[in-house]
């Protein structure tokens, strides 16, 4: 059974919605890894700036600086050549590298929706620097050859950071101070993380330019099934009928035909895959310009005539009407022929014409006496044209078909032989 227009229109507008889908989901996955590419390039290039200044500081050793609330001594280092007084009394404390990177993420910390990083390691000498629980997962990755780490994380419903990591490794500056914690060149010594604020992702534009394109497909498919379905119907109720209809090109050959027309002239041979019209249905007019395609081919727009065709050695009569079959830019390609049957009709009108020139045959053999006859009250003889009294025999047979054969009545019998009336009237 064939599917429904209607069903048929639902699933194309189904498939489309799917393949939308699929392309959207496409897209922002696409997407997604294109603003995190993005991000990781920016978070590194930060990442680098860091390690370029811990460079310089480790290369001179540290850096001496004045001692204030905001950077008093650092604890954590030995406590020799830490402090200087200068000439004027200033007095001054060394800052290393992990001193200055941790008080260059204080004052981002002053800066809440910028920027944020953060030193940290596996084995911190200073507690407030150890790491978090995504820190430490991502420093062991290092410890196992992973170059970097980051992701996107949502911090609340309007908040968006994207957050990166990469080990910090053991330079030859930094065997100054940390090569007696049994550091060597190479080794990673921990990890600087960073935080950077992210544009909250949003679909909308995504979505509004993807629902214009669903809906435009949407009404395409519509319009486009509604039309099909115009067409379709109107192809069922003038090729899909009970009539032998059947589609030929300008070659001649077959194109297609109904049900009905395989039926009436026969199926289409299994060795052939194309038959020309006048191999499949031959006829009188086939080759001549009473040809419906040649009429046609000449500019008739419609030919209507009664060929008769041979099927198995047998006539057969039909009225067949031709029209153009065109193309799109209406150029006639082809014909379009449907075939009714007359030949029952054909031979009725025959046996009735038969008939009737037997009857009008009969008729003039036929001739009527009419009007008033002139008769005589006693010897029965009629008078003529010419006005001559003649006996009624011969009056009758020139005026009609009729022959006469003699016999003699019983009254007649009686009265001429009365003798022999009983003998005669016995033996009859």
């Amino acid at each position: 059974m064939m599917m429904r227009n209607g069903s048929r229109t639902l699933i194309i507008m189904a498939v489309w919605i799917c393949i939308l889908a699929a392309f959207l989901s496409w897209v922002e996955v696409d997407t997604r890894h294109d603003e995190k590419q993005l991000a990781q390039s920016a978070a590194n290039a930060f990442f680098q700036q860091v390690v370029i200044s811990r460079k310089w500081n480790a290369s001179h050793g540290g850096v001496y600086v004045p001692i204030t609330s905001e950077t008093p001594p650092n604890e954590y280092l030995p406590r020799k050549n830490r402090d200087l007084t200068a000439d004027n009394g200033l007095k001054l404390t060394r800052v290393n590298p992990s001193y200055m990177t941790r008080q260059f993420a204080e004052l981002a910390q002053k800066n809440a929706a910028g920027t944020q990083f953060h030193i940290t390691s596996l084995k911190p000498i200073r507690p407030e620097n150890k790491a978090t629980e995504w820190e430490e997962r991502w420093l062991k990755s290092f410890e196992q050859g992973v170059k970097e780490q980051s992701e996107f994380f949502a911090d609340g419903p309007t908040i968006t950071w994207f957050r990166y990591m990469a080990p910090l490794l053991t330079g030859p500056e930094c065997l100054k101070c940390h090569a007696q914690q049994g550091y060597k060149e190479g080794d990673i010594r921990g990890g600087l993380s960073i935080s950077m604020p992210y544009p909250t992702h949003t679909h909308l534009d995504l979505i509004i330019g993807f629902g214009s394109v669903a809906a435009i497909g949407l009404i395409f498919i519509f319009i486009g099934s509604t039309l099909y379905g115009r067409k379709q119907r109107l192809f069922d109720a003038t090729f899909n009928n009970p009539v032998p209809t059947c589609v030929t090109d300008k070659n001649y050959t077959i194109l297609m035909a109904n049900k009905t027309y395989w039926a009436e002239f026969g199926p289409l041979p299994d060795h052939k895959k194309t038959i020309k019209c006048y191999d499949h249905r031959p006829g009188k007019s086939c080759h001549t310009e009473d040809c419906p395609l040649t009429r046609i081919l000449n500019g008739a727009r419609k030919h209507v005539h009664e060929p008769i065709k041979e099927k198995d050695g047998v006539s057969q009569s039909f009225i067949t009407t031709a029209k153009p079959l065109l193309d799109a830019k209406g150029k006639v390609v082809g014909i379009v022929e449907s075939f009714l049957e007359i030949t029952e009709k054909k031979k009725l009108e025959e046996e009735k014409e038969h008939l009737i020139h037997e009857l009008q045959e009969s008729l003039a053999q036929v001739k009527l006496l009419s009007g008033f006859i002139p008769i005589c009250a006693s010897c029965k003889k009629i008078r003529d044209d010419q006005g001559f009294w003649t006996q009624v025999e011969s009056y009758i047979a020139s005026h009609s078909e009729a022959q006469f054969s003699h016999g003699i009545c019983p009254d007649c019998v009686t009265k001429l032989y009365p003798e022999l009336a009983d003998k005669i009237l016995k033996g009859n």
